[in-house]
């Protein structure tokens, strides 16, 4: 009987097809559920009786690996998605804080201008006195039948620079008439320069408010490219929520609930390292020498004291001399303790007491100023929650919208204390506490550099038990919400 070879066709041996095509397939899909899933399905060899051969286990190891690693992808891209909306909106508060301090330039600028109008107002009318009484005066010297060329070379001058020119006849002019002169003189030299300024701080004025404009199209601009981004973040969160669901086999409410805790714990995290750091006790400054300074030698009169005790007649004499002697150099405490403890020592120089010195940082710990008391601080609180509901508006400050330091410092106006507009200038201005000594109405700012007050982008009032009170940013209302601790200043600020 003739036996056929299984692996060979009826034609003459050509190779069978592959064994089961759609095998490796199904176990490449169970693997990656299971695997993606975290559940442990049934047995795979009960969905087909035949053993899967090396290269199907293989296969499936490869695709639950790619799995893995797309997965792995999708919550990492998730994670730059979060972190690119957070700097979305830091870009809008600095965009905002960037015109609320041009703004506040520009005011500055528009009362330095109206001062120096006034001022040089001032010197043209006492320039223009002084030359009426030059006028009289030459007028009465024409009735008198008296030498006026003087006067005249001076009233007909266009300048000081003429008049120094063309009166040489001032020499002539002697008492009244050269005081008033030299008056005239004087007024018309203090006119121009004022005037020469009025006219700078008034060119001053127009850039500065040139620059708010262009500060505020900033902001704008920067808020729509942050809704832009925001919105197209959102968009492919969504695709990514999604896509994770598929994977694990769940919904999107579930994936999408799964990332919003993992966000909120990767925020609480950094947020409670943050507290804690601002929370605890500065480092203690290592005490060194003062340079050229001696070090203070050791007290001879406690060696005194301690042979007077040894050898005196009893032993809390003894005891006495060692206190004794060691304050008054050995003396006392040898005569007091015994005969032999007496000895006086070599004399010794007076140390100088240590210098104490300001603090060497200029916004550091203790500096700025407080005017405030505790029961001010709690009224500008109550203040600022009577605001809560109103709307973010760019350099707002009442009383239909604030930003953040318009709030507080009209939250601080209204308990009788006033405050720079700016948060920068704010923080410049209160005096600098530490964290442990927060109460009602002390101010709390951040920054992208804690050593640097000039990149400050916001500041709220602490409003106690862990909140603050706050105009946030664009399109957020103000607000009483718990307090954030990441990117603080190293000292909050007590008005």
């Amino acid at each position: 009987m003739v036996q056929h070879d299984p692996k060979s066709s009826a034609d003459g041996g050509a190779a069978a097809p592959p064994r089961r095509p759609r095998r490796t397939l199904r176990l490449v899909t169970a693997a990656v559920i299971a695997a993606t899933s975290g559940i442990v399905g049934a047995d795979l060899a009960a969905a087909d009786p035949t053993p899967p051969s090396a290269q199907d286990v293989r296969d499936a190891r490869r695709a639950v690996d790619t799995a893995a690693r797309s997965v792995a992808e999708m919550e990492l891209r998730l994670a730059q998605l979060t972190a690119q909306s957070d700097a979305a909106q830091l870009a809008v508060q600095q965009a905002g804080e960037a015109y609320t301090q041009a703004l506040a330039d520009a005011d500055a600028a528009r009362a330095a201008s109206a001062d120096a109008a006034t001022r040089s107002t001032e010197a043209d009318a006492r320039a223009e006195d002084a030359r009426r009484t030059l006028v009289a005066m030459a007028r009465e010297a024409a009735r008198s039948g008296g030498n006026v060329e003087a006067l005249q070379a001076v009233l007909s001058a266009d300048g000081f620079r003429d008049v120094a020119r063309r009166s040489s006849a001032l020499d002539h002019i002697t008492g009244k008439a050269d005081e008033a002169v030299q008056e005239y003189r004087a007024a018309q030299l203090v006119a121009t320069v004022l005037a020469d300024r009025a006219r700078t701080a008034e060119a001053d004025a127009k850039a500065a408010e040139q620059s708010a404009s262009d500060a505020l199209a900033t902001a704008e601009k920067t808020q729509q490219d942050s809704e832009t981004a925001l919105a197209a973040g959102a968009a492919e969160r969504d695709q990514l929520i999604s896509a994770l669901a598929a994977a694990r086999q769940t919904s999107a409410e579930v994936e999408r609930a799964r990332q919003d805790a993992l966000d909120a714990d990767r925020r609480a995290r950094a947020d409670a390292a943050a507290r804690a750091a601002a929370l605890a006790p500065p480092a203690a400054q290592p005490s060194t020498p003062q340079a050229n300074q001696p070090a203070a030698p050791p007290a001879a009169g406690g060696t005194g004291g301690t042979n007077g005790g040894s050898t005196g007649s009893t032993g809390s004499t003894g005891s006495t001399g060692g206190s004794t002697g060691g304050t008054t150099g050995g003396t006392t405490g040898g005569s007091t303790g015994g005969s032999t403890g007496g000895t006086t020592p070599p004399p010794v120089a007076p140390v100088a007491p240590p210098v104490v010195t300001a603090p060497t940082t200029p916004n550091g710990l203790g500096t700025g100023r407080s005017r405030g008391s505790a029961a001010a601080g709690a009224a500008a609180v109550e203040w600022a929650k009577t605001q809560v509901g109103k709307p973010y508006v760019w350099g707002g400050a009442g009383p239909d919208g604030f930003d953040c330091s318009g709030l507080t410092m009209q939250s601080w106006r209204a308990a009788g204390v006033n405050l720079n507009r700016t948060s920068r200038d704010q923080y410049k201005q209160v005096l600098k506490i530490s964290y442990d000594e927060l109460r009602p109405g002390d101010l709390v700012f951040w920054s992208t550099d804690p050593n640097n007050p000039d990149a400050i982008h916001h500041v709220a009032m602490w409003a106690g038990n862990g909140q603050i009170v706050e105009a946030p940013t664009y399109d957020k209302p103000v607000r009483v919400v718990p307090m954030r601790w990441s990117g603080t200043m190293p000292f909050a600020g007590r008005p």
